[in-house]
This record gives structure tokens, sequence and C-alpha cells, in this order.
């Protein structure tokens, strides 16, 4: 590995691999508490990552060590919305892997992220406007850089996220709240607007959408409420159930969505991801589920007696599944209920809606008026994981997990394998990990010693932060992880000092009532390794509050300094008080021990110190207690030191402190115009002080020069040199910032103002040499450049190699790809690891994939490839081998009775035949008991005549009521429908009408004609000419035979090749079993690596005939040089010899270079030998 760059005072003696590494410290953000703009600005990415909004700032959270695994800071106002970029779309070098993430914020600008490299991408701004929701354009192989961003006001844009272009804006003259894109059809979204709900169909990237769209006004989604239109629905002998009689009563007829619960009030409206069509519109109090296709409510989920308010919900992807957010921060799993009765024609008793069943409710949460529930992600990948991020700016995880009598969770990946594991086992939502983060503030913060050439080998930068609550909590800043949380006091934290490495002084005391009062002051000192915690002044009454405690340069005192009274002088190792100053003794307003001590008291120090660098106070055995005492009494007497403070005229005093002998050596009167001294810093031969008027006064003790630079800032709050030797740039906090100056040339280095440049800072610290700690009032830790202006750095400077996640976003292109190609060919590794492509980084991910990413030894090509899209977040190339996975083993499954296995809902249209007219005759009953107004039963009357199902066509067309103005023309059209059933005669007028009937635009009453002679795929071609592509495909797969279906399909596929749908078009072609225009498609595009790897899998489930073997050989010939622009030539060898004399010349060319290779090799370890 190669090692770090460090400075100068922090080089280590021998950098031998044997020796351990400084650990780095990188800029971050330390996260706090949310405020309520943060809320819902959440979300889980398919590569398990999970980003969420803080304040200003975006944190991107590692879910596998739940830990911070990236901070981005860079908006200027609150952040309100994150959304990480879908990788629908296929990778090569191209169109690389990569982590994007964009965010908005309350003024409207939206910053798109390189989260690898904590760098901004684009900024999209849209003025004068804020931003409500954001979603990135799904379908399309080039469309996965298309943002798409609603604002204030009614405005819609569409942005190119890589180059911050904007393509199109759409100004609606109505305000809209929020939208949900269709996860089915790339072309349409649904807009929430204050009292209808807005579709727009021709959503697109090239020009924004004509016209406004059309309401969907849900009144016309009305469903019968009273018992009189009961009565009235009961005449008709289909008719037996009324649509949602048990959910909602009133006086009226007819109740519409926005009558029982105004949209204005809806907290949620987002698409089914699994089923076609289903839209969910959230309420306090109960969900409904809306068919968007025909305006129908379906059903209701309504809250449990005594149940927690509705927040959110999640409808996951594989199955029909919800996971439902609560008010308690509790979580419901709910399951889609088959209504078999109902489905086997028992209308009586079937309730004829949509209903989901609960299958478990995770235990509500202790939550404070602090800690309310923020907002609420789901794993996308394994969708049975979930977080809840909380106001306090914790994150509880949650995982679905199926139980056994024996209480033994059994390991699921994923939600379809959960829930086909429920018959034989108890589904709960356990809690299964929780993310803490800064406690309330205002914080103090106080950074441990720095690092030393005595102390390198155990360092640890560990930060010690105190607050209100009186807690200390201990974070290590190499990795921003919390090490421990200390509840030490009752009351706030006000002050913290390190003794050691790993132990620390900390005071506090009750809120003063009034100015001058006196309280009870608490000391204690704690050891960060055993957790032992002892009392210092245990006995002390109601007195002045603590000011600070110092503690001398040798670590032998330690001074109480107090408001209105004497200091104190404390002996450090032994805890006890040496002396007390007396009451005539001058009032100190600052003080600071002497750095100056000779080398040789300096190693008596360290002589007398315990060689296990554990403090002597905290050891157990009598032997070194009784030490100890001896010490005391003269064997190890106490050092002599000096301190220096000053009084409240500003007079400096210099005392040398020997045991408890305190000797006054020198006064210095103050420089005239000087005000009260409110800090002392020394350092070296330089003492700086700052006074009440913001005035720094630099006394160079060697040269005997002092200096006074008035900054008119006010109030000097503090002052600390950085560590390091000869590092003599000091930091000073006042009231309005910070400023950073070179007390040696006496010169500003930098500043930052409140809140110009930062939010109001409470406390800062030198975290090293060149990075800084501050504590600002938005309760955040940021450690920051000494630019004062990045909190934030690329994720390889502060990852911990022991707690990598495997995310191989991190590498750079080139090797990410090389690293896919050894996961995807792990018996043709490379010979050697190229140094070009990081050798470290390189071989720690793959021995992380080997160890994290596991796949059966026997796994075949579509196992293999379909796990290494999931270990790259690949969601585009998961859902490709899931579904090659489906129709290659087809025939192997066929063999097994026992195997009922089909593809999720979420794949519908590419079903087989048999399931998909299975799931529309069962969606066509749900819309037949549920259909309200004409218009809907004109629409099941279709829908059953292009089934086949005539005598139920009839049936519904003779049951309108005589006094509807539709009762003559449905009358003759089950006339028509019943003639025609019967007599065969008429073929060629009823073809002759329909046709005509097509050319005039009715096209629906053309295909009926059509599908009632048996033209069903003279009907499909209408509506494809029509450009009603997905009707065409519904009406093919319910009706036609395999080879007419075959044909529709197909040409639905070269259809979506012309759109740039190539990856669809693939499916598309697959579920027909068209496996060589699959490969000639995936070649075409310049699928080079999928191309091959389904070849492979082809050829090894005998899936394609040998005719095509010079396509075979192409494919082959361009993996091969694909693989060897990567660098894993044994694995391009071997597609070379599968391509035979096409790949002769590449084949000879990589043989040579594999050669040098292994010689260089040989070489090399045959030097290692001597």
């Amino acid at each position: 590995m190669s090692s770090l760059k460090r400075p100068c005072s922090e080089k280590r003696i021998d950098d031998s691999a044997a020796n351990p590494v400084i650990k780095r410290i990188s800029s971050r953000i330390l996260p706090g508490a949310l405020i309520p703009a943060n809320k819902d600005a959440v979300d889980w990415g398919f590569q398990s990552l999970l980003a969420y909004g803080c304040h200003k700032h975006v944190v991107v959270i590692d879910t596998k060590y739940t830990q911070v695994f990236q901070t981005l800071t860079g908006h200027q106002h609150n952040v309100t919305k994150v959304s990480w970029s879908r990788n629908l779309h296929y990778h090569d070098l191209v169109n690389p892997y990569h982590l994007k993430l964009a965010s908005a914020d309350t003024s409207g600008t939206v910053l798109v992220w390189d989260v690898t490299q904590a760098t901004v991408r684009s900024t999209l701004t849209e003025p004068d406007r804020t931003i409500l929701e954001l979603g990135w354009l799904l379908g399309g192989d080039s469309n996965h850089h298309l943002l798409l961003a609603l604002y204030s006001l009614g405005t819609l844009v569409l942005w190119h996220a890589d180059t911050g272009t904007q393509l199109w804006r759409k100004c609606y003259p109505e305000p809209l709240a929020a939208f949900s894109l269709d996860p089915f059809c790339e072309s349409t979204v649904l807009f929430l607007a204050a009292d209808h709900l807005l579709l727009v169909e021709d959503l697109n990237g090239q020009q924004a959408p004509a016209g406004s769209g059309h309401k969907c006004s849900l009144s016309s989604v009305a469903y019968s409420t009273s018992d009189a239109a009961a009565e009235e629905r009961s005449k008709s002998r289909s008719r037996l159930i009324s649509g949602v009689k048990s959910l909602i009563r009133t006086g009226d007829n007819q109740t519409g969505i926005e009558e029982a619960l105004p949209l204005n009030e809806c907290l949620q409206l987002c698409y089914h991801r699994a089923v076609r069509h289903q839209l969910f519109l959230v309420y306090p109090k109960r969900i409904f589920m809306v068919d968007t296709e025909v305006q129908q409510v379906l059903g209701v989920i309504p809250l449990e007696r005594n149940g927690s308010p509705f927040v959110r919900c999640h409808p996951c992807w594989e199955c029909d599944f919800l996971l439902c957010l609560h008010e308690s921060g509790s979580v419901s799993a709910r399951f889609r209920r088959e209504d078999n009765e109902s489905l086997a024609g028992e209308l009586d008793h079937a309730s004829g809606l949509v209903t989901y069943d609960t299958v478990c409710i995770s235990e509500a949460l202790r939550l404070s008026k602090h800690s309310k529930v923020n907002g609420m992600a789901v794993c996308q990948s394994s969708q049975c994981k979930v977080a809840l991020l909380l106001g306090d700016g914790r994150i509880v995880f949650l995982k679905l997990a199926l139980t056994r009598k024996a209480s033994v969770v059994e390991k699921r990946e994923n939600l379809a394998s959960v829930m086909k594991g429920s018959s034989t086992g108890t589904l709960r939502l356990i809690t299964t990990g929780l993310l803490e983060a800064l406690a309330p503030g205002p914080h103090l913060c106080r950074m441990c010693p720095p690092v030393t050439f005595g102390n390198w080998s155990t360092y640890r930068p560990l930060l010690a932060v105190g607050n209100t609550t009186g807690s200390v909590q201990v974070f290590d800043l190499s990795s921003g992880t919390l090490e421990k949380e200390l509840n030490l006091h009752a009351t706030p934290v006000r002050g913290i000092e390190w003794v050691s490495l790993t132990s620390f002084l900390s005071f506090a005391y009750a809120n003063l009532i009034t100015v001058g009062s006196k309280v009870r002051n608490e000391i204690v000192l704690t050891s960060i390794q055993s957790g032992q915690v002892q009392q210092v002044r245990a006995d002390a009454n109601e007195e002045s509050p603590i000011t600070c405690i110092k503690v001398s340069h040798l670590k032998q005192y330690f001074v109480v300094l107090f408001k209105d009274q004497p200091f104190e002088l404390w002996d450090l190792r032994s805890l006890t008080l040496l002396r007390t100053m007396p009451d005539s003794f001058p009032c100190v307003t600052a003080l600071e021990w002497s750095p100056l001590v000779s080398s040789k008291a300096q190693l008596r120090a360290r002589h007398l110190a315990n060689p296990k660098d554990v403090e002597p106070i905290f050891a157990n055995s009598a032997t070194e207690q009784l030490e100890r005492q001896l010490g005391q009494q003269g064997a190890s007497p106490l050092l002599r030191e000096q301190l220096v403070f000053t009084d409240t005229e500003a007079q400096l005093y210099y005392f040398s402190v020997e045991g408890n002998v305190v000797r006054d050596c020198t006064r210095n009167p103050p420089e005239a115009g000087m005000a009260s001294v409110t800090s002392i810093a020394w350092k070296s031969d330089h003492i700086v002080l700052g006074d009440a008027e913001g005035t720094l006064t630099v006394w160079d003790l060697k040269g005997k020069v002092l200096r006074a630079l008035p900054t008119q800032r006010g109030h000097v709050k503090k002052l600390k040199f950085a560590p390091g030797k000869g590092n003599m740039k000091i930091l000073a906090l006042f009231s309005d910032g910070i400023s950073a100056w070179d007390a040696q040339d006496v010169q500003l280095f930098v500043q930052a103002r409140c809140p110009q440049d930062l939010p109001g800072i409470n406390d800062v610290d030198w975290a090293k040499s060149d990075k800084l700690v501050v504590a600002t009032s938005d309760g955040c830790i940021r450690v920051m450049d000494m630019e004062m202006k990045n909190c934030s750095s690329p994720v390889s400077n502060h990852l911990q190699t022991n707690r990598l996640p495997f995310v191989p976003q991190l590498l750079p292109p080139k090797a990410a790809l090389q690293l896919k190609s050894l996961l995807q060919h792990p018996d043709m590794g490379l010979a050697t690891v190229p140094s070009q492509l990081s050798e470290a980084s390189l071989q720690e991910r793959l021995q992380q994939a080997s160890s994290q990413c596991k796949v059966p030894s026997k796994a075949g090509v579509i196992e293999r490839s379909a796990a290494v899209a999931s270990w790259f977040g690949d969601e585009e190339g998961f859902h490709f081998w899931s579904v090659t996975h489906y129709y290659l083993t087809k025939k192997e499954r066929s063999l097994n009775a026992a195997d009922k296995t089909s593809l999720p809902l979420c794949y519908d249209m590419l079903c087989p035949d048999a399931e998909y007219k299975a799931l529309q005759l069962k969606r066509l009953l749900f819309h037949e008991r549920q259909r309200m107004v004409h218009s809907h039963t004109q629409r099941c009357v279709c829908r059953l005549l292009l089934l086949g199902q005539a005598d139920q066509a009839v049936q519904l067309l003779l049951e309108t009521e005589p006094a509807s103005e539709h009762f003559y023309s449905d009358s003759l059209r089950a006339c028509l429908v019943a003639s025609l059933k019967t007599e065969s005669k008429a073929q060629s007028v009823v073809k002759l009408v329909a046709t005509n009937l097509i050319a005039n635009s009715r096209t629906w009453d053309g295909v009926q004609l059509l599908c009632l002679i048996g033209k069903g795929l003279d009907a499909c071609r209408y509506l494809q000419a029509a450009g009603q592509w997905e009707d065409s495909i519904w009406l093919a797969k319910c009706t036609l035979s395999d080879a007419a279906n075959c044909e529709v399909i197909s040409k639905w596929a070269e259809h979506l090749i012309q759109l740039n749908q190539k990856g669809k078009a693939v499916l598309v072609l697959l579920s027909v079993g068209q496996y060589a225009r699959c490969l000639q498609t995936l070649h075409a595009a310049r699928m080079v690596e999928r191309a091959a790897l389904f070849l492979d899998a082809c050829l090894e489930h005998g899936a394609l005939p040998q005719e095509h073997s010079s396509l075979f050989q192409t494919v082959w010939l361009d993996y091969a040089r694909y693989l060897h622009s990567l660098g894993n030539k044994r694995a391009s060898l071997h597609y070379c010899s599968l391509a035979e004399e096409a790949a002769a010349d590449l084949r000879r060319e990589v043989e040579m270079l594999l050669d040098e290779e292994e010689g260089l090799a040989i070489s090399e370890q045959a030097q290692e030998i001597q």
C-alpha cells in the first residue's frame, strides 16, 4: 500500500509495513439533529447507500456497516429533497458506474453531486421558485441523466443533470403540490393539485408536454355510499354489491374522494411499483387505491382501531406489498389478499374491493418532542430493509425477517424469498441497527492531545463533544464514527480538558438563575478505555461557577478556575487538592500553563508516568497505589512548572508551581489601552493575549517584542495554537466568527464570519496541524481545512480499510469494469494487477468481493451475472438477468411440477400469456364490480368483447336502465353481439364497418367489431398503427395464438428500438423466445459484455442453434477485444479461442503479453528469494 503523505510534525520514525499507520483526518461533517425543512429528504438507492438532508448538508450512510459514508456541503439553504440517480442503463466506459445524487434546498437550487469525489457536477436554479418534487426520468437508454423538477406556481422543468442545461420548461395554470412518475410508462406523470389530479401522458426528454394535461376530478371516481343507492344497484343481476358502502357512510348518493377527504389534505401520492395503473393516495386515517386508467377507486386501507395515523407508504416492486410509516414511528407491512371466493363467482358474499392484510407491525418508538419521525426509506434492492430517520438525527434500521417457533431469524436476501417462506414461519419487522448522531446542542468540543513521535504508534484522533444533556460523546475523526457516549453529568457540560490520549476531565453545573448566583459544580475524570469515572471535589458545596480547567504541560497539575473566587491547584496523578489560593489573591480572568519545560524534566515526567499509558489514578492493584503514595512522599516528587494569568486590570502574572508551593516570579503591567484579558495561549517563545475588545497582543519572549493587533471584532472567546513543532498558527474565536493568524509573522491567515460564511459558532479546536473542528449553532460539527470553506472530501480519503463496503463506484471507470469482469469470470483472473489501476484499491475490493459477495461455486452464467449486477447497484442489469433466468430455465422448471416460480408482478407485460390473461381478467372483475357511471360500463363491455366473453358483455349491455340516454344504443349493441356470435355470413360487412370506424378515429369501436368476427390480429395491427402499443400487446397476449402474438410483439420491439429503448426491446423479444434476435439487438446496440454473457447463457441452456455461428464468433471477438482493453488478458484469451480464426491476430498478441507478464513475475520472485 502506498504510504500516506503527512506533515513534518506527524511523520513516523519507521515506515515499514509492520508498524501502525497514523490515521488520517479528512474534512467531513458530524451530523446532528434535523429541522422541519429536512422532513422526507431521505432516499435509499439500489447500491444500498442511504442519503438524507441535515440542515444545509447531505449525509450518505453505508447501510452495511451502519456508518457515515460521505458528507456533502454546498447548499446555502436547508435541504428539502434528495434523490439517487437510477442506474437504468447499460454500463460501459462511455456510461460508467457512478454515484450520482440530486439534492434540493428551500431556495429552489438543485445540486447534482459526484458523491465519490464530493464535488458538484452541476447546479440547477430556477429564480423565484421553491422546489416541491424531484424525480429522475425513467425509460430510454439515454434518459438516465434527465432530472424532472416541480417548482412552485405550477412550473415543471426538465434538466440535463450532467451539464446543468434546461431542456424544457412548462408552466401549468394551477399550482401543483407533487408528482409521481409512472414506473410502467415513461411518458406518464401524475400531479397532485388542490382539488384534482392532473394526468400528463406525453412526457419526454425532447420537448415539453403539449396542452395542460387531463384533469382527473375524483368526483367522477364516485362510489355509492347510501342505502338507497344500494337498493337501486341491487336491481341489476351482476351488480349485487355497493362500491365501498362499509367504508364511508353519508346521506349523499355519491361521494368522491375529495368530498370525504380533500386532496389538499393528501400526504402522499405515489404509483404502485408492482401493479400497473394503480395509484395510492395517503391520508392520515386511510389510504385510497385508485386505478388511473379507468379512474376508479379499487379499495381503501383503513387505519386500525387505536392505530397511529399514516405518514408515508412505500409500494414494493417485487410483489403487491406495502410498507407504511405511522406517526408513532412504527412500520406496518401489508400484503394484498387474494379474494379467491369472489373470483370464483360468489358475488353475493364478495366485497368487490382490493384489500390488504396487515402482516406485521414493528414496535412503536419512544419519541420525544425532538425525535419525531422525519422520514422513511426502503432498500431498493432487497425491499425488506427499512430506515427510519428521526428528528434528533438518529437512524433506526429495521428488517422484514422470517422467524420460526424457535425464534431463529432466517437470513433472506430479498422480499420475494421472505414472502415464499412466510407459509412456514412468522414475518416480523425487527430492529437490526441504530446509527447515533450528535446529541442536541449547543456543543463544546475538545480534541485529544496531538500526535507526536512518542505516541504515534497508539494515537487515535479522538474528539470529545459535550452537550446540554450532560453527556460526552467521543468520536474517532479518522472515520467519523461515535466511539463512546458517556452519561457523566446531570447538568449541561461546561468544559472538557484532556489529560492523556484516553482520559479527560469534564465539569458541569446547572444554568444560573440570576447573575452572581451560586451553583453546585461537578468535576469528573473519565477513562475512555475502561469507562471508569472518578469524582473530583465530590464534597464541594454551592460556590461560584467554574470557568475553566487547565492541565499543566507535563500532566502533573491542573488548575480549577472560578468566576468569582480564587483558583484551586490540584495534583492530577493523585487527584488531591494541593492548594487553594487565598482570598487576597488577584481575581483571575485568563490562565495558561507554560510549555517551556527542560528536556530533563520531560524525561523524568515520562519515567514517572505509567509505562502502559494507563492513568495511575485508575490503577487497581494495591502495589501500584502504594508506589504512588511513596512517590508523593518524596520518591517521585512533583516537578516544577510555570503558569501565567491575568487579573481584571489586565496585569500579567508569572508564577512557578512545585508541589503545593506557588511562587510569584514576575508581574507585567498592562499595555496602554488594553481591555480585560479573556484568553491566553502560549507556545514556544510566544504568548498571545486576547481581550474583551477584540485586540490580540502577541508577546515574543525571546525577542522581547510586543505587538498589538486590533481586530475590532469584540470579545475574544478562545485562543488556541495549532499542534506541531514550529507551527505558529493561532486560532481566535470571536462572537461573530473565527480567524487564524500566524503568530510569528503577526499576519492574518484566514477568517470566517457568521452568518455570512458559517452559522453561529459555539466552539472551535484544532483537529490536526491543518484541520479545524468547528461546533456550529445548527447542531453539527464541521471538520474543515484551513481555508474554512470545504467540509467535504473524496470518499477514498476517509474510509477505513477494515470497514469498507463493497462500492465499486469508488474506483475509476476502467478499474470498476475490470473488477466486474474478474467477478464474472473468477476462473480467468489477472496474472498480475496493473499498477496504473491502483493496485491497493483494486486488490482490497477484490478481496471484499470474495468475502461479502458470495455465489455458489456451481452457479451458472445467469446466476453469477445477476449477482454481480446486484453488487454493482446495476438496477437495469439486475432486471435483465432476472427475466433471462426465468425464460432460459423454463424447460428445467417444466420438469419439476412442484416449482411454481413466476415473474414478479412488475414484469406483467413480459410474463407468459396465460398468466397475463389471468391478471387482466382479475383486474376486469374488480372494474366491473366498481363501475358507477356509464363510461365504466362501456369500458368493461369493450374489454369483455376483446377477451371473447360475449355473454357477459351482453348481460352488462342489457342492464342499462330504460331512463338512461344510452338504453337504445346499448340494446342494439347487445343484439348485434348476440347475432354475430351465431351468424357468420355478415363477417365481410362487419369488417367493412369496422375499417370505416377505425378510419374515422373510432378505433375502439372498430377493434371490438373485428374481435367479434375473430380478426384479433388485424385489430392489433390497427391499434399499433394508431400508436396504441400497450393496448395492442394487451389484446395480443389475451386473445391471439403464439405465432400471431409473436408477430405483434416483434413489431413492438422494433418500435422500441426506434425510440432508443433497446434494453426494453431485448426483454420484449426475450419474452417470446426470440433469443437470436435478442443477441443481434444487443450486439447492434454495442452492449458487448451483455451480448457475450447472454450468448454463454443461451448455449449453457441449449437455447440457441448453431446455425448462427458467424454471429457467435463476432460477439466473442468483440468481447475478447473489450476484455483485452480492460487488462483481463486471460479471459480475453479464452474468448479468442471461442472466436477461432476470426480472433487469430488478437490471440497471438494476448499470448505474447501474457508470456511477458509471467516472465516478469518469475524474475521478481527470483529477486525476492535472493
